[in-house]
């Protein structure tokens, strides 16, 4: 409290390097200008983004306050401790990974002060409850349900025996991780209750959480007789279906039986196919792993829609600072794992490329573009600087002309696509595989035009591309990408099912938290009251659910795409600030507190403390162009003024005789005879054509 007291009414220029100066910087600029303003972080995965973000709200929250305490510091806690334990899980590179996009908006009104705010998610890796790269956990939220759960908790939601093995927990290897999973029970329930969800609504998600994993408990396997799929333990089942409120026969039939509807407007805008037939339905484990991945979805859908209720409000807003957490960019090899970063690692890496072209549009097309209206001379560091467009062409350009899938043969007559319009394509050709998809992509991309952006990879199923201008090569592996970029259809199903509950508190839940805003391809915005963060969270929406965004709303990899779009778009209306994190080590997210590594199988030691890679840190100044801007800022002139509004502000620093008389014909000729009087260097400032 006493440090943000310190940075509170501060102009930029007073303050010193810090992540509360940020914040200042954002506040003070949105009330002197009344316009919207955006913090933005960029990094790689571990490199404290997450950390940093929820500095900058506190500090908004403490140094503007709000109208009758509708945003405390204990709120922000409590909202981070849910989104945390429902949205982060362990990977390779960090031991606390955020898997989800989120803004944060705080409304203000004409005082200053935070009448409104929403959270808002977006692009959650959905799947990761039931598939995962090797050696990972699950969501942080399963292991803080099993560990701290009271009996008689665990007794009414059916976990006192959990000795079967599950198709969807990797237990955890160590048992401090157990305990500290425990402790992090009790901030749950209390951060529930600071947020104003009752003990019917709490008790409705431990339901949902705990039929997931009686889900993969239960299991899949085909009946003896027919073709049909059955669960493999119907005890287990049955215990699913009494925490949902439903029948062991209605969910039997939900998942395995479901009828997935044929996306005929999407097959309209692709050659057809003598051998193409609508999409199968998926079966067996396939078809569990739906439901399992629906019914977690919509009990994140539920937990953002309780934390809007509790900070939204209807009040009238004037402006609004958005605080945007993605995650960070995702390199496995880079803390030892060779088998290639995953599609989900693809889409995160994407969003940090398209919010790393943002600021350089910010950062150097602007200025750039404004010296060549000038007419200013800026000398030729602009010439030498790179841009991350050609990188994000290749994963996500469209075809201008037309949407067919093409040949080795006649590739030099159609259009190159980008890597997720070729995914998409893929995804839904018949007999298409991962390892056709590869082929197509090198078809599109292996000549040495693009040998600097694509790389083949060490093993058959793998290729890399050169991420931050080539500062952070990734390997991918194509394994199961098809199947990724396709919504499985049973996944809906978990919407009515959890809608049409026999339990009453839990169907009421799930319809409030289905309200007019929320979108189940993208993530959730659901609860929002604000008119601010309305128009803003449907503005978002329109990008990814009109035009062809519409028409690919099925398409998993594309709607990526589209959402990034809607959020970036949005972005570019405010104000923006970017802070860059930097990792210190490659290994730095998996460090607690002390700078230890923690590694599954071995505890802490102290002689493996964190040192600064210094060719690390030199590698992410280059990717993230920091210097590139410092140089430019050196040898241009960034700060800018009309010049009636210079002759405005400094004529009173030059005699009367230097001063232009009412009305003042020249502007220029004024502002350069108070230039005259202050004797200033002339090779400080430039006059351009207005400013």
């Amino acid at each position: 409290m006493m440090v943000i007291q310190m940075f509170k009414g501060c102009k930029l220029e007073d303050m010193p390097p810090h992540i509360y100066s940020a914040a200042q910087a954002s506040y003070r600029d949105m009330l002197a200008t009344r316009r919207d303003q955006s913090v933005v972080f960029l990094g790689r995965s571990g490199a404290g983004k997450t950390t940093n973000f929820r500095h900058v709200l506190h500090y908004l929250a403490l140094a503007a306050g709000s109208t009758n305490k509708i945003l405390t510091v204990e709120k922000l806690n409590a909202i981070s401790t849910l989104l945390e334990a429902f949205g982060n899980s362990r990977t390779v590179m960090n031991t606390n990974a955020t898997r989800f996009t989120q803004i944060f908006s705080l409304d203000f009104d004409h005082s200053g002060q935070i009448a409104s705010a929403s959270v808002q998610v977006y692009m959650p890796e959905k799947t990761r409850v039931v598939r995962r790269p090797e050696g990972e956990p699950n969501y942080h939220i399963f292991y803080q349900l099993l560990s701290g759960a009271d009996t008689d908790l665990r007794r009414s939601l059916g976990l006192d025996n959990l000795s079967d093995p599950n198709l969807f927990m990797t237990p955890l290897q160590r048992s401090e991780d157990r305990q500290k999973a425990g402790i992090a029970w009790a901030r749950i329930r209390a951060a529930l209750d600071v947020l104003g969800v009752s003990p019917d609504e709490q008790n409705t998600l431990w339901c949902v959480l705990a039929a997931v994993y009686h889900l993969g408990t239960a299991g899949a396997v085909k009946a003896a007789t027919g073709n049909k799929f059955q669960f493999g333990k119907p005890g287990s089942a049955q215990k699913a279906s009494s925490l949902l409120g439903t029948s062991v026969e209605e969910l039997a039939r939900a998942i395995f039986h479901a009828t997935p509807t044929t996306p005929s407007t999407r097959a309209s805008f692709r050659t057809a196919s003598p051998t193409e037939r609508p999409a199968e339905r998926p079966e067996g484990l396939e078809a569990l792993e739906g439901m399992a991945t629906g019914l977690y979805s919509e009990a994140c859908n539920a937990v953002v829609a309780l934390i809007n209720r509790c900070i939204s409000t209807s009040a009238h807003t004037s402006n609004s600072i958005l605080v945007v957490d993605a995650p960070g960019l995702q390199n496995p090899a880079s803390c030892g794992r060779t088998s290639g970063a995953t599609f989900h690692d693809l889409c995160h890496n994407y969003t940090q490329e398209r919010l790393q072209m943002l600021y350089h549009d910010t950062t150097f097309t602007a200025q750039t573009d404004r010296y060549d209206q000038e007419n200013i001379e800026y000398g030729d560091v602009a010439d030498e600087i790179g841009t991350p467009a050609p990188l994000i062409a290749l994963i996500d350009k469209a075809s201008s002309s037309c949407v067919v899938r093409t040949s080795q043969s006649d590739l030099r007559e159609s259009e190159r696509r980008g890597l997720l319009w070729l995914l998409d394509e893929e995804a839904i050709f018949p007999g298409a595989s991962d390892q056709s998809f590869l082929h197509r992509l090198y078809a599109h991309y292996g000549d040495r035009e693009y040998s600097q952006l694509l790389k083949k990879g060490a093993a058959q199923d793998q290729f890399s591309l050169q991420h931050f201008q080539g500062t952070n090569p990734v390997n991918y592996s194509i394994h199961n990408w098809l199947k990724a970029s396709r919504e499985n259809p049973v996944i809906r199903q978990a919407a009515a099912l959890l809608q049409e509950s026999n339990k009453e508190t839990l169907s009421r839940l799930f319809v409030f938290s289905r309200g007019p805003v929320s979108n189940t391809i993208s993530g959730s915005v659901v609860g929002i009251e604000g008119s601010q963060s309305l128009r803003r969270a449907s503005s978002i929406r329109r990008a990814f659910t009109t035009g062809t965004a519409g028409i690919k709303r099925k398409s998993v990899c594309l709607q990526v795409k589209f959402t990034v779009d809607g959020i970036i778009e949005n972005l570019r209306r405010s104000k923006l600030r970017f802070v860059h994190c930097l990792l210190p080590q490659h290994n730095a997210g998996l460090c607690d507190l002390k700078g230890s590594i923690m590694t599954p199988n071995k505890t802490n030691n102290s002689s493996e403390d964190i040192l600064l890679n210094v060719p690390l840190v030199r590698s992410q100044l280059r990717g993230c162009q920091i210097l590139d801007a410092l140089r430019l800022h050196k040898q241009g002139f960034p700060e800018h003024l009309q010049y009636s509004e210079f002759r405005r502000r400094f004529a009173v620093l030059a005699p009367a005789e230097a001063r232009a008389q009412a009305p003042v014909l020249d502007e220029r000729a004024a502002v350069e005879a108070i230039l005259a009087h202050l004797d200033l260097d002339a090779s400080s400032y430039r006059l351009g054509l207005s400013q």
